[in-house]
């Protein structure tokens, strides 16, 4: 009582400074609603408009907290909950509320965010990677990305929550609904059915899917009444779509469905592309440049005010063009753009071409022939990275300079086997920090890396690391106090090959990770 008596005294804005810091958010809502005191419960009902329940919720005192939530906090707040973001594990929970509270809905919701993972209640980092195997098989293929995971949703128990969920009266009201972009949902168009027949006011929506065939089925649901779309392919005329994003990072052979798609959308006023486009002998056996960015979309839509794009193109025995060939493709371009052209040794190449500003997020193959240090900080938004040369290693300069270049980075893969030749003591003295890097992929990487980025690097948001096997163990054994420290944070931990015979061993150097067990174990 005491404590509530000192809140009770601090002015308002000072209760509302408390009340951003604390983290999970219900945690706060709990502590002030349904406790007695009317002044705190209207400050913190000014509040309720917006609720995220994405934090570690499979931690025992979370559970108890959200049967709390949901007992005494949620049948006060029903009126004042406009977006609501939730896990996939929380549908069901929402659900059988609305259905035991309030006649099956919310009746001001409005938007609707579905997480594929937790957040991490200590930094408010999301799982990148989280419990879930990895393509495998995709892994092997040439400059193909696997960060972040996309992770199919299949005829399984949560698969059924989605599609229940989206078919329920609960979505009545439901103006925008976003779905996690890794989250690949499959049963809703797995028969057919109209699972989205309830979202008769929704007009934005984001969604990851399989192909065009779904994306067909849904816009015969949504098309007349979309305003944004962002989704990853799609195959029908929307008259009303004036706004469309398309991201496909992940690299996709189907480039001719997908320009027919495009061509069909002639009213669309801003365009956004974020494109991979691999090789499997269906796909051009050319590089994509500016004049078949006018030739195969521009030329289809008169009304395009605003093109963004970011289109990496894949191609196998990749002749030796060029720079200035793709740069003068673009003349009859007006907005400032840049591109750049690599070649690899596991005869791949690759060309990059972005407009500018540049409006990505996430670079993938970048080599260190890549234009990524420059003046403008043209990349200082991304905050994933996938570094990849089998020419080069990258050294340590290179990662200085990392730091500054992408002040935000919170995703990284390495992929190079070549040893670093520049590791006299003083280069290797330097104190390299990353302050957002939460997720760290080193698989298939010279040891070099591990050490560099394990034992001397400094990473105090580090949560998640997948490392080949052979080259942790040899981490361990050295037994480095920078390491430990940073390894002692990872809350989710996976390696190359089974580690059953090493687990004790592995646990003792990750105190709090969790360790996915390999596809083999």
């Amino acid at each position: 009582m005491k404590g509530v008596i000192e809140l009770v005294d601090l002015l308002d804005e000072l209760i509302f400074t408390i009340m951003k810091k604390v983290n999970p958010q219900v945690l706060f809502l709990c502590s002030m609603i349904n406790i007695g005191n009317y002044r705190l419960e209207q400050l913190a009902f000014d509040r309720c408009h917006s609720i995220d329940l994405t934090f570690d919720y499979f931690r025992v005192s979370h559970k108890l907290l959200m049967k709390r939530f949901y007992s005494n906090v949620m049948p006060r707040i029903i009126h004042d909950i406009k977006s609501l973001t939730i896990n996939l594990y929380q549908i069901s929970s929402i659900q059988t509320f609305v259905e035991n509270n309030c006649n099956r809905t919310l009746p001001n919701l409005t938007h609707l965010k579905i997480m594929l993972g937790t957040k991490r209640s200590q930094i408010g980092t999301l799982y990148t990677i989280g419990n879930y195997q990895m393509f495998s098989l995709e892994m092997r293929k040439p400059l193909f990305a696997i960060t972040p995971q996309f992770v199919a949703l299949p005829d399984c128990t949560l698969g059924k929550n989605v599609a229940t969920l989206c078919r329920s009266s609960l979505m009545h009201s439901i103006q925008s609904l976003e779905f996690d972009e890794n989250l690949i949902l499959t049963i809703i168009f797995a028969n057919g059915e109209l699972y989205f027949d309830q979202l008769s006011r929704l007009t934005h929506l984001r969604i990851t899917l399989w192909g065009f065939h779904q994306c067909l089925h849904l816009l015969n649901q949504l098309a007349s009444q979309l305003h944004s779309f962002t989704v990853t392919i799609s195959k029908i005329s929307c008259p009303h779509l004036k706004q469309l994003t398309m991201i496909m990072y992940n690299n996709f052979n189907n480039y001719k469905p997908c320009i027919s798609l495009l061509q069909r959308l002639s009213n669309v006023e801003y365009l956004k592309l974020l494109f991979a486009i691999g090789t499997d002998g269906v796909t051009p056996n050319h590089f994509i440049d500016g004049s078949i960015l006018e030739r195969d979309i521009l030329s289809y839509m008169p009304r395009l005010r605003q093109f963004n794009y970011h289109i990496r193109s894949i191609l196998k025995h990749a002749s030796h063009i060029k720079i200035d060939q793709i740069r003068q493709s673009f003349l009859q371009e007006q907005q400032p753009f840049d591109c750049v052209l690599d070649h690899f040794k596991n005869n791949y190449g690759q060309c990059q071409i972005y407009s500018l500003p540049f409006i990505g997020t996430r670079l993938d193959f970048i080599s260190n022939r890549f234009p990524l240090f420059d003046i403008n900080n043209t990349f200082s938004n991304v905050t994933i990275l996938l570094l990849f040369d089998d020419v080069k290693p990258f050294e340590n300069i290179f990662f200085e300079r990392l730091t500054r270049a992408l002040p935000r980075l919170r995703t990284l893969e390495i992929i190079n086997q070549l040893e670093q030749q520049e590791k006299s003591l003083s280069v290797m003295k330097t104190n390299i920090d990353f302050p957002h890097l939460a997720v760290l992929i080193l698989y298939d990487i010279h040891i070099d890396y591990a050490e560099q980025f394990i034992c001397q690097n400094h990473h105090p948001s580090l949560i998640e690391l997948t490392i080949n096997k052979d080259i942790l163990l040899a981490i361990i054994s050295q037994n480095q106090q920078q390491a430990r420290d940073n390894c002692s944070r990872v809350a989710t931990l996976r390696t190359s090959k089974p580690s059953y015979e090493s687990i004790d061993t592995i646990r003792n150097f990750f105190p709090l990770a969790y360790y996915v067990k390999h596809e083999n174990e």
